[in-house]
């Protein structure tokens, strides 16, 4: 009898381990882990319909006009000078300048609207923009080793508005009083730092006659009709450069070489204006080659059409938060079945698991065709009323399905709040989850979790 005693007990033993606490964590945690694969899953689909929006977007934008850079007019002068070699021969020297504007007013005005390609949709808009400046040509000359030995050999105008397929209309470009017909040339310049193809613009140009260049001052006026999408920016490659842009979009963006000096926000659109000098840009009024505008891209100021809170980045940041989602719906049911003494397979974890994964599967699909705030409205009220009348029959009460429905409820409409709050997202989600821990704390204060049931405390004196 006495040998059989071990053998008893292991069984018994193993028995209890299975039904202890500490391997129902154990299962948990592994069941957790296993959701995190739909979860996923999930977040890889949100990407990838995010990529697809791109790609309409990029359709959309390619057909009306891209993103707008505009530079400001230049004007190239082209030297040549014969000398004599230590042969004797005769070579011809060649040198090349272009000179940026010495002061450049810009005013623009967008008129805002949006296209859709099937389900996705841009801003875009048309800008009228004006701008009046002047040259001052004998910057040049100075710029020239022994300057007298130089030939003007030809004057022209070189002017590069962005994304030609935006340019609608030139409808006036004067040089001192005369108008300026411009052309199309083979030239590509870069005005961002780094060699890539997307970078190369095309530019225009007119040719002046070359005794303009003898003038003191040569003012320009320009009057075009631009349009883009996403962003319209200037590069202030003038000396003493200044511009204005208003238009009629709620949600401008201003980041960019400077910001602003003064702006103004409304529902009914936006006006901001900047004044810079080449001081602070750090743009040259003259340089020798059209390499040379490398990375003025990079000083541009300007206005983006910005969307708070895009449909697909809400969708990510709510799939980013499944893990806590699912974390807490867990610990919320493990401490439901602690408490009031019903016990629950791994299975009905796994069941409210997936509905929790079916929640941001629905909110992508929904949102798509009916914004993000009323597809999380429905997606949420689907999967409340799923985990609640679930938890109502394993639980074996409607008490308590309504209740775990109403902590659910909570949790997302809490989320709602931490999605939508992005300066504060932060703070209201760290003062949450101490909120939680605190509330869990204070709920399972008296728990044995040896035995996983509440203790007696008992009023008597410890003899």
């Amino acid at each position: 009898m006495l040998c059989s005693t071990p053998a008893l007990s292991a069984p018994m033993s193993r028995i209890a381990f299975a039904s202890s606490t500490t391997f129902k964590l154990f299962v948990l945690g592994v069941l957790s882990l296993l959701l995190l694969i739909p979860l996923g899953l999930i977040y890889d689909l949100v990407q990838e319909r995010a990529g697809l929006a791109r790609e309409a977007e990029d359709r959309i934008a390619a057909g009306w006009g891209r993103e707008q850079q505009l530079l400001l007019p230049l004007l190239r002068f082209e030297y040549f000078r014969d000398r004599l070699d230590k042969d004797g021969a005769v070579v011809r020297e060649r040198r090349e300048r272009l000179l940026s504007a010495a002061s450049a007013e810009v005013k623009a005005t967008l008129k805002v609207e949006t296209r859709k390609l099937g389900i996705h949709a841009l801003p875009i808009y048309t800008a009228q923009m004006r701008i009046d400046g002047s040259f001052l040509p004998q910057l040049v000359t100075a710029n020239l080793d022994e300057p007298d030995t130089w030939t003007l050999q030809q004057l022209s105008l070189l002017f590069a508005p962005g994304d030609l397929t935006g340019l609608r209309e030139i409808r006036r470009f004067d040089v001192a009083g005369v108008a300026l017909q411009l052309k199309p040339t083979a030239e590509r310049w870069n005005l961002q730092a780094g060699d890539y193809a997307q970078n190369q613009r095309p530019v225009l140009a007119g040719v002046l006659a070359p005794t303009t260049a003898t003038a003191e001052a040569l003012p320009f006026a320009v009057e075009l009709e631009l349009a883009g999408a996403r962003a319209l920016d200037v590069i202030p490659n003038a000396a003493e450069f200044a511009v204005a842009i208003s238009g009629d979009w709620p949600h401008p963006g201003f980041a960019g070489g400077a910001l602003p000096r003064q702006r103004e926000v409304s529902d009914a659109g936006f006006s901001a204006d900047w004044r810079l000098m080449d001081l602070s840009t750090g743009i040259p009024a003259v340089i020798s080659s059209a390499d040379a505008l490398a990375g003025w891209g990079a000083q541009a100021v300007g206005v983006a059409l910005v969307e708070p809170g895009g449909l697909y980045q809400q969708n990510e940041r709510s799939a980013k938060y499944g893990i806590l989602v699912l974390a807490l719906t867990m610990a919320a049911l493990f401490l439901t079945e602690v408490l009031v003494g019903v016990r629950l397979h791994p299975f009905h974890y796994a069941l409210v698991g997936l509905a929790l994964a079916v929640f941001y599967l629905l909110l992508l699909a929904l949102s798509e065709h009916l914004g993000f705030v009323l597809a999380y409205l429905l997606a949420a009220g689907a999967v409340v009323a799923m985990v609640g009348g679930y938890s109502a029959a394993v639980l074996h009460g409607w008490g308590r399905g309504a209740l775990s429905a109403t902590v659910l409820a909570t949790l997302y409409g809490f989320l709602l709040v931490l999605i939508r709050a992005e300066e504060l997202s932060l703070l209201l989600g760290a003062i949450g989850l101490a909120l939680l821990l605190a509330l869990a704390m204070y709920l399972t204060r008296r728990l044995d979790w040896y035995s996983a049931a509440p203790t007696e405390q008992s009023n008597a004196d410890t003899p």
